[in-house]
């Protein structure tokens, strides 16, 4: 299935890329009757898109009823794309019969119910999540809960959203874009991903600190009594861990504090952090696992937080 169009770029100054096509409606309504069939999840289409003579694989996102197709730097500033421009667009399609979309079914080592047997080092696989699946980082995250609703988007959001006012799907086309999942060619992902016995069991998420728009507008952590550059990029900051349900107070999320370590200093990293809580570890983890990974406390701003950094 082929759509072609012409529309105008427009500019979002939200999670990147920052710069998309809409579809037009016509097309969008094509694609939609498509879409049941061939959408990995979240109403996500996967496609391939075509301007010029540049050609990619990509994913259109879900807006407001219709399709956004997003334009990354590696695609636009090459054909001297802005916001504003008008540029001709074709898109593929090809539609696989139902039943060769259903995923393999996994081969996986029974596990008693509620087991707490420790995990260590050696037994996981932490990979960049740009050569993990989709599909498994959405295992780890899971239908229900605060994962499945904020899809380790707490510190991206810009002024006046919030879970509520972007939804899940949107929330979940912006990790996914983040990490490149399955793109092991991408220049750029934004954490890792933990597999024991070859299943999906855990998800860190650490990137550059000024990627993180309300961690840098909203939080006094890490900021408060610190002379700190937020625009600075060579600051990368580990602000969460999913650990998959049946999988948890294993040791997933220490392994992952460490291997996020190595993550970020080969992608140049001058300094990584974490922001631990006392009270509650949850999602930003906990002193005693950033301690584990070898990071030292240099503040604590207030009662039940601390800044935890490795300085390369």
């Amino acid at each position: 299935m082929d759509q072609e169009f012409s529309g105008e770029v427009i500019e979002w100054r939200g999670p990147a890329p920052y710069y998309f096509v809409p579809v037009p409606e016509q097309e969008g309504v094509a694609l939609r009757a498509a879409a049941s069939a061939a959408s990995y999840g979240w109403g996500m289409l996967p496609i391939r898109a075509r301007i010029g003579s540049t050609e990619w694989k990509t994913s259109l996102w879900p807006k407001d009823g219709g399709y956004l197709l997003p334009l990354k730097d590696a695609v636009r500033k090459p054909q001297g794309l802005d916001a504003g421009d008008a540029v001709d667009v074709r898109l593929t399609f090809d539609a696989l019969p139902r039943q060769q979309k259903r995923p393999a079914k996994r081969v996986t080592v029974p596990r008693p119910t509620g087991s707490r047997e420790p995990v260590t080092a050696e037994q996981l696989t932490i990979v960049p999540a740009n050569q993990a699946a989709w599909e498994d980082l959405q295992a780890v995250f899971g239908t229900t809960g605060d994962t499945a609703r904020c899809w380790c988007q707490r510190f991206r959001m810009l002024p006046k959203e919030s879970w509520a006012s972007e939804g899940p799907e949107e929330l979940a086309a912006r990790l996914r874009d983040q990490t490149a999942c399955g793109d092991r060619k991408a220049r750029a992902t934004s954490g890792v991903v933990a597999y024991l016995d070859g299943e999906p069991v855990g998800w860190c998420a650490v990137a550059p600190r000024a990627d993180h728009p309300r961690l840098l507008r909203d939080y006094r952590v890490p900021w408060l009594g610190r002379n700190q550059d937020k625009a600075d990029t060579t600051v990368w900051a580990v602000t969460c861990f999913v650990t998959r349900a049946g999988y948890r107070r294993r040791g997933v999320s220490r392994a992952l504090a460490r291997a996020a370590v190595g993550f970020a200093r080969e992608r140049g990293a001058r300094a990584v952090e974490g922001y631990p809580d006392f009270v509650d570890g949850g999602s930003v983890g906990t002193l005693a696992m950033f301690a584990d990974a070898g990071f030292a406390e240099v503040s604590r701003p207030g009662n039940r937080r601390a800044v935890m950094r490795i300085d390369f």
